[in-house]
């Protein structure tokens, strides 16, 4: 009987084991121990839950007949002080009943005495591998509402309104419509409300409205049965499914065809849908937020969306501001984003040199924090020294760039007079076709300051101010 095989992958767990028969409890411990498990043994219950508290197990097997209580009773403490600890029962009784009973109360497997060595390896094995997978799926769940913690949401000024919003949206399940322009970060800020509320533990799913055909988007969104259309080979289980019990993302729904917002209409009066090409009813419980960077007042009254449907999708509203409109968070996002980038080439963060923030400070950013990030990732791979320069941010941004309108507000008294000084130096180089000398005159300074100012500046002949 001892016999089997004892390999274990989880070898080295803490086994807790009561059974009133002293010779089970000697072949329980001795088939534990050589599979390289830590067993210690109980006979009755009240010294089990005396073992318990000192030992912290990893698995627990309990016998269904003790002389003072039931593995059961005890199957039942063990699931209201420690729901996740696995346990194995074990019994003479034979009886569907019985392990209909203990698999409800939440056991993890039944086995009849005698418990052959395989069967009870294999038990353990099973169980411990159980237990860890949801320590992990816990523990990744975590990690994951941490990365998308609204704390860790970069900007402090016109967006610290935005993150208040989107809090107390989280705590709702109402469907939520998110408004703003490409690269604002409405993704982010949707995975955000999701993981910190009600619906954290379920999925997020995300679709883009705009990267597919009217076809194409009604198959990804609702699934299709086999044989529904030419290349359907099998049942395809759409983005409702899979979102069951969280959250499904629906980006650009302004650009989502009609037909299909009418389909979505009725998945969010009556939570039911079918597939494409099917006839059964698919319930699904699921929140809806939706994004745009379209004014869909506008494309209501266009009649390209429909107008039950954006009542539907905008319960709750927030509206996320473009970088222009933030120009206080530029420095701040600017220094997490060499940070993000520079771990990402498992490097040293640079420093950012002063010439080189005032000329991110002075870009509109119509790419918005999208392009932004993209600007920091590529200055910090072309960076080799110590510093970030204009040289190494793309060509619109760096050493070659004039500004490109006037600073934005908020930008202070002091920015604003450099980029107009700036501006005047590159505007007259230009016409004096960058003599220097011409220039200084025509600025009405000499040609030393004028190249004092230029190497201030960073100013060299590949810049022009058109």
């Amino acid at each position: 009987m001892l016999g089997g095989a004892i390999e274990m992958s989880d070898a080295g767990a803490r086994i807790l084991a009561v059974d009133d028969d002293p010779q089970i409890r000697a072949l329980l411990s001795a088939i534990g121990t050589r599979a390289g498990h830590e067993v210690t043994t109980a006979g009755t219950g009240q010294e089990f839950f005396e073992a318990l508290d000192g030992l912290a197990p990893d698995l627990c097997i309990l016998d269904v007949m003790l002389p003072d209580t039931d593995g059961l009773t005890i199957l039942g403490r063990l699931r209201e002080q420690h729901p996740d600890l696995p346990v194995i029962m074990h019994t003479a009784t034979d009886t569907a009943l019985m392990a209909t009973s203990a698999l409800k109360l939440g056991a993890f497997d039944y086995l009849v005495k005698p418990v052959e060595t395989d069967k009870l390896l294999t038990a353990v094995r099973n169980a411990l591998l159980a237990a860890r997978q949801t320590r992990e799926l816990r523990q990744l769940r975590t990690q994951v509402r941490d990365q998308y913690s609204f704390a860790l949401i970069v900007g402090s000024s016109a967006l610290g309104h935005a993150k208040e919003e989107a809090r107390k949206i989280a705590a709702s399940s109402a469907s939520a419509l998110i408004l703003g322009e490409s690269g604002t970060g409405k993704e982010l800020f949707a995975r955000a409300i999701h993981y910190n509320g009600p619906r954290a533990k379920g999925p997020f799913i995300d679709v883009n409205c705009a990267a597919l055909t009217e076809s194409l988007l009604e198959s990804e969104i609702f699934g299709h049965e086999k044989g529904s259309f030419t290349g359907a080979v099998a049942r395809r289980i759409g983005k409702f499914e899979q979102a069951h019990g969280g959250t499904i993302f629906l980006d650009e729904i302004g650009d989502m065809p009609l037909a299909t917002q009418a389909k979505l209409l009725r998945v969010l009066q009556e939570r039911t849908f079918q597939r494409v090409g099917g006839s059964e009813k698919v319930t699904v419980d699921v929140r809806v937020i939706s994004a745009t960077n379209q004014p869909l007042e506008k494309l209501v009254e266009k009649g390209s969306f429909r107008q039950d449907l954006f009542y539907r999708i905008n319960t709750l509203t927030l509206e996320i501001p473009p970088l222009r409109e933030r120009p206080q968070d530029i420095g701040e996002l600017v220094g997490h984003f060499a940070a993000v980038a520079a771990r990402a080439e498992g490097r040293r963060t640079p420093e950012v040199a002063p010439e080189t923030l005032l000329l991110l400070k002075n870009h509109r950013w119509p790419g918005n924090v999208r392009e932004l990030e993209n600007a920091m990732r590529r200055a910090v791979v072309l960076c080799e020294g110590a510093a970030i320069e204009p040289a190494h941010l793309p060509p619109h941004l760096g050493a070659g760039a004039a500004p490109d309108g006037p600073p934005p507000e908020g930008a202070g008294m002091l920015g604003a007079v450099e980029a107009l000084e700036r501006r005047m130096i590159v505007e007259a180089l230009d016409k004096c076709g960058w003599v220097k000398a011409r220039a200084a005159r025509a600025l009405g300074i000499t040609e030393r300051i004028l190249a004092y100012k230029m190497d201030g500046y960073g100013i060299s002949r590949s810049w022009s101010a058109s």
